[in-house]
């Protein structure tokens, strides 16, 4: 409690005030003092950032294309930090993801935790009470989008989606994938309806390696997943791409979805977004953002992801919450195939 009755201390005496003036010149000049030294101490703890091992959640099986775009990023990021901090890769699969997308919501919003999010894995999420609002996110960066692809074993008699189309008129075409909480399961369910498929859905896979290695061993007739995961898989000889839902025509032995009659199948991306807690502090915020873009760009890491075929492309945080408004849409859109009841 400040006492207004005096105001200057000679030694252990002090000179009573003479106006009420100079009692209020005394108290904000108090106050002042307590703002100013505040404030310095926060710039402080902003400047000191990062002093501490950073927890970087994978919600998400390991092996996944979620855990290798964290995984490849990880050293590098350590190095940009320059101070012996480790970033440590947490793996939190359960329910779907949506215990370690909820583990991130919650985490205190001092930079120290960190997650790969699944856009438009999230709107799904959401939509079953994942219990975060996802306009709340601090998000940091995008580190890729990836259009998805259709496969078949690599021996199989079917060679094109028009085979599967016949196929289906016999029986139902069986296609890999998640349960239900994964987006694997309702961007099959699109992209059958839009290309006039049957299917039996075998699910109960755990990550997108493996319901692809289980239509590579024959558990299904073919497979829809993201179109780098593919590649790796042909490139073994393990299984044939038979069509891309691309716009691009990047691969120009096979159709594309324009090729396909079906140009709205290029709206189907998978999106892996950076993002800390809500209410991360700007300064903390600038740092991690600076930081995961100098590891994304890190030679070794450019280097790593051309050879692997990851596909590693830096979104800015303005482009990333442009991204999420138009997943927004597609969501809304396909809502019924994406969230069944």
């Amino acid at each position: 409690m400040i006492c207004l009755r005096f105001a200057i201390c000679r030694g252990i005496v002090c000179a009573p005030l003479r106006t009420a003036a100079a009692a209020g010149v005394i108290v904000a000049a108090v106050f002042a003092s307590v703002i100013i030294a505040a404030a310095t101490a926060g710039g402080a703890v902003a400047a000191s950032f990062p002093e501490r091992d950073i927890t970087f959640i994978i919600p998400n099986q390991v092996g996944g294309g979620f855990d290798a775009y964290v995984r490849a990023i990880a050293p590098a990021m350590e190095k940009h930090f320059g101070n012996k901090i480790n970033v440590v890769p947490l793996n939190v699969p359960a329910g779907g993801g949506a215990k370690g997308v909820s583990q991130l919501y919650r985490a205190r919003p001092d930079g120290y935790t960190l997650g790969i999010l699944n856009i438009p894995g999230l709107f799904i999420l959401q939509e079953r009470g994942g219990g975060y609002d996802l306009n709340k996110f601090t998000w940091l960066a995008g580190l890729g989008k990836d259009p998805y692809a259709l496969g078949v074993p690599w021996n199989s008699p079917i060679k094109s989606v028009a085979d599967l189309q016949a196929l289906s008129k016999t029986r139902p075409v069986k296609f890999t994938t998640t349960g239900p909480d994964g987006t694997a399961y309702g961007v099959t369910l699109i992209a059958t309806e839009l290309l006039g498929i049957r299917l039996q859905l075998i699910t109960g896979y755990k990550g997108s390696s493996e319901y692809v290695a289980a239509a590579v061993r024959g558990d299904g007739d073919a497979v829809i997943t993201n179109l780098p995961i593919l590649a790796r898989f042909e490139a073994s000889q393990s299984l044939r791409i038979i069509a891309t839902f691309t716009r691009d025509g990047m691969r120009k032995d096979v159709p594309d979805a324009a090729a396909l009659g079906q140009p709205q199948l290029a709206d189907i991306m998978v999106e892996r977004m950076v993002a800390g807690p809500p209410n991360l502090p700007a300064d903390v915020k600038k740092t991690l953002v600076e930081i995961i873009d100098k590891a994304v760009n890190d030679p070794a890491v450019v280097s790593m992801s051309e050879k692997s075929g990851l596909g590693l492309s830096l979104q800015s945080p303005d482009e990333v919450t442009a991204d999420i408004r138009n997943q927004g849409s597609f969501f809304t859109k396909w809502k019924k195939y994406l969230v069944p009841n």
